[in-house]
């Protein structure tokens, strides 16, 4: 006995008068659009609290001094001072 397929099953399928093909890409595209935009929002936003955030520390502390001054203070050399003679602290063999 042979079964034959029904002609609805042979048609692709149709949303909205286009293939689920299309359907799919165009479902794709728009999210990958609202995604680009929700981050794109959500990075000049994070720019500008670091900004604000900048600008409120710097009114709470004024005298504290600037973010640079510290690390110029951690990065440069430091002067080390010693209670001895450099002839004690030179040992000859």
């Amino acid at each position: 006995m042979e079964f034959k397929t029904p002609k609805v099953l042979e048609k692709k399928p149709v949303i909205a008068g286009f293939d689920l093909k299309t359907i799919v890409i165009i479902i794709v595209s728009v999210l990958l659009f609202v995604f680009t935009v929700f981050v794109s929002f959500f990075m000049s936003l994070l720019s500008l609290s670091v900004g604000i955030f900048y600008v409120y520390i710097t009114k709470k502390y004024p005298k504290k001094g600037e973010l640079t001054r510290l690390l110029k203070y951690n990065s440069s050399t430091k002067c080390i001072r010693v209670n001895q003679q450099i002839k004690s602290l030179i040992k000859r063999n």
